[in-house]
């Protein structure tokens, strides 16, 4: 940032222009909204092809909420599970679905669209592979059950991006997130927001474990670990490592009764009290932070990191691992859109990108990172902090 003087005397900032790549864009922008630079580019062989990728693209998105409420169908009439050993016929799925015949066909078209499905030339219907990875996962299912609170939401999206719609869905439900709100907490909500949680962190815990090798350490402490589902998945690929989690007191108390048939050697420790004021355990060589900060403002992740390095020592590890902001792959784009969207709704936290993650955990005492990219960005990113 710049200044000049006004005619007063004192000094104003200036913002400077843009640099070349933002004019650059802009000129783009200009010949691709000319409807004759588009019909020259769909004519030249060399270009008709990305031409036509594009013009899908953009019909994919204008119709998306089409598609996802084609999706929330499918599960929730049981379709998707009726067709789980298939082949099935009409009439089942009719019985099985308790819809009509003519709208079992009418979904059965919309979902094969989506590739969902596969009507074979016998009208017999069985899974296509979508509809095979949702049905065979729970977290997925879990999701797209827990989306119809998000379509509410977004009924209105300008309300929503504008702030006159506060009182959301999602807010009611994360009723923890924010400043000051944490340690009240009810055992219902804990209950609801919990088992959430736990049903689709399975589609991450293999993403995280991949991408860091959590046997290097002794003890762990998975900070905002819910009803422990991530250290579960620890603790099955490094089965020597000393495990506890920290949550919210209703939250640990779940975690306790669901660690307690467990013999006491392999029984977690679960700490309840609140990551902002309270002290965390100590003697912990490595802590996580899983799908947490971004549930957070700037300013209730700081204090949380901060008490997260007053319980470290040299050489110990922090490893943060959610989804990150950035545009360097479709998986990253579609996670910036879809999580800064969720949290928005939720009335807390943004969607971060890993340098600002390292700024705020730099302004908490911490001075050395590494960021390891998972095999799907839009699962998680992982970074690493050192004291």
């Amino acid at each position: 940032m710049v200044s000049e003087m006004s005619a007063s005397g004192s000094r104003r900032p200036v913002t400077p222009g843009p640099n070349w790549r933002s004019r650059l864009q802009a000129w783009r922008a200009r010949q691709v909204a000319r409807p004759e630079f588009r019909r020259f580019v769909q004519w030249l062989p060399l270009s008709r092809g990305y031409s036509r990728d594009q013009e899908a693209d953009l019909f994919s998105m204008v119709t998306g909420f089409v598609q996802s409420q084609i999706l929330f169908a499918a599960v929730e009439t049981g379709l998707l599970k009726a067709l789980e050993a298939g082949p099935v016929t009409v009439s089942d799925l009719a019985r099985a679905t308790g819809l009509a015949e003519d709208r079992v066909r009418r979904l059965l078209q919309a979902a094969q669209a989506i590739r969902l499905v596969s009507v074979g030339g016998d009208g017999f219907a069985t899974l296509a592979d979508h509809g095979a990875v949702i049905q065979s996962d729970p977290g997925i299912q879990a999701m797209i059950g827990h989306h119809a609170l998000l379509y509410r939401d977004l009924s209105d999206p300008v309300a929503l991006f504008n702030g006159s719609n506060t009182e959301t869905e999602l807010r009611r439900l994360w009723s923890y997130a924010g400043s000051g709100r944490e340690s009240s907490v009810k055992p219902g909500d804990a209950a609801a927001y919990s088992a959430l949680m736990a049903a689709s962190q399975s589609m991450l815990a293999d993403e995280i474990l991949d991408a860091y090798d959590f046997g290097r350490h002794r003890k762990l402490l998975d900070v905002g670990g819910g009803e422990g589902a991530f250290i579960t998945a620890v603790s099955a690929r490094h089965p020597a490592l000393t495990l506890s989690l920290f949550d919210l007191p209703p939250v640990a108390e779940r975690a306790r009764q669901r660690f307690a048939g467990k013999p006491l050697d392999q029984c977690p420790h679960c700490h309840g009290g609140s990551f902002l004021d309270d002290p965390l355990p100590r003697d912990n060589d490595c802590i996580t932070l899983v799908r947490v900060l971004f549930d957070h403002e700037d300013a209730v992740v700081l204090r949380l990191l901060r008490n997260v390095r007053a319980a470290m020592k040299p050489g110990h590890m922090l490893v943060i691992a959610e989804p990150m902001a950035g545009a360097s792959s479709r998986g990253q784009r579609l996670s910036t859109a879809y999580f800064g969207i969720y949290v928005l709704a939720m009335g807390s936290g943004r969607c971060r990108t890993p340098a600002e993650i390292i700024a705020l955990a730099t302004a908490a005492g911490f001075s050395r990172f590494d960021i390891r990219p998972c095999r799907s960005a839009l699962m998680a990113t992982l970074v690493i902090a050192r004291p």
